[in-house]
C-alpha cells in the first residue's frame, strides 16, 4: 500500500444485502469458481489498507462467510436491507456504530476492481484532499438526457467524440468518505453520500464492470474466462485487407 497514509483510522466495508431483486443471492453465486463477494473480501485484505474490514449484511449466511474469511460482521437491521434502503441511511449507521476517521466502501458487484484499483483510488483520495470520492466510469461519447444535449451541442457540425467533455457514470466499485464530513451531512442534511468537497475517480477498462442483471452476470463468466487464458486473441483481416496492409502498414489519419 502507498506511503500517502493520512492521520487516523480507516475501516473496509463490503454492503452484502440479502434480498437482491434482480440475481438471486447475487453476492453468494458463484463467479469464476468462488462466491461472488469472495473476490471483493480478498481485495480488502490484500491491499493492507486497514485491518478492520467488515461485512454490514442483514443475513446471518454472510457472518459464515465473515467468519470463514477472519473479517468482521456487522448486521444490519431489517429496516435498512431493503429494496427501497438507500446508501445513506446504511452508512450512516454503520458510522456512527463502528468509528474511524475515513470508511473505504468496496462493492462486490464490481468482481474486476483489483488491489490495484484500490491503491489507485487511495493515493487519490488522499492526494486530491477530498471530504468524498466516488468511483465512476468516464464516457467519452455523445450524450443525450431528456431529450437535450448534455456534452455537446446540436447547433452545430457533429463533433468528434476524442473532442466531448466526458460524462462520467457512477458504479460504486470504490467509495471512500471521511466520516467526520459524511456523519456532519446527514445529521444536518439528511444524506451524506455526496457530502463535503466531492471528487471522483474514474475506473478503467473491467474495473468498469457491474453486475446488476442476469446477462451481466453470464457476460463476467465470459470475461472470466478469457482473463484466465492469459491471451490476447490476435487481430486477423480477409485476405483482400491483409494485402492492402502489406502496401500500407500505417492506414490511419
Amino acid at each position: 500500500m502507498s506511503n500517502s497514509n493520512p492521520p487516523g483510522s480507516v475501516t473496509i466495508v463490503i454492503p452484502a444485502r440479502m434480498g437482491s431483486n434482480r440475481i438471486q443471492l447475487k453476492n453468494l453465486r458463484i463467479l469464476n469458481g468462488s462466491p461472488l463477494i469472495q473476490h471483493t473480501i480478498d481485495v480488502a485484505k490484500a491491499s493492507m489498507l486497514s485491518d478492520k474490514v467488515y461485512l454490514n449484511s442483514d443475513g446471518e449466511l454472510f457472518k459464515d462467510v465473515a467468519i470463514e474469511n477472519h473479517i468482521e460482521f456487522y448486521k444490519r437491521s431489517p429496516d435498512l436491507a431493503t429494496s427501497a434502503s438507500l446508501i445513506d441511511d446504511y452508512l450512516f449507521d454503520f458510522m456512527k456504530n463502528r468509528p474511524s476517521d475515513y470508511l473505504v466502501l468496496l462493492n462486490p458487484t464490481s468482481p474486476f476492481f483489483e488491489v490495484e484499483g484500490l491503491v489507485r483510488a487511495w493515493e487519490e483520495f488522499i492526494n486530491s484532499g477530498v471530504d468524498t470520492l466516488l468511483s465512476c466510469e468516464k464516457i467519452q461519447t455523445h450524450c443525450f438526457m431528456n431529450g437535450k444535449a448534455v456534452n455537446f451541442s446540436i447547433d452545430q457540425k457533429h463533433p468528434r467524440s476524442q473532442d466531448l467533455v466526458p460524462v462520467r457514470a457512477l458504479n460504486f466499485a470504490v467509495s471512500i468518505w471521511r466520516t467526520s464530513s459524511f456523519v456532519a451531512s446527514y445529521t444536518e442534511n439528511g444524506y451524506g453520500v455526496y457530502s463535503g468537497n466531492i471528487g471522483f475517480f474514474d475506473t478503467e477498462s473491467w474495473e468498469n464492470v457491474d453486475l446488476d442483471y442476469e446477462e451481466d452476470f453470464q457476460i463476467a463468466e465470459q470475461i472470466s474466462k478469457f482473463l484466465n487464458a492469459k491471451s490476447e486473441i490476435p487481430a486477423t483481416y480477409p485476405a483482400f485487407v491483409k494485402e492492402y496492409l502489406d502496401e500500407n502498414p500505417d492506414p490511419r489519419n
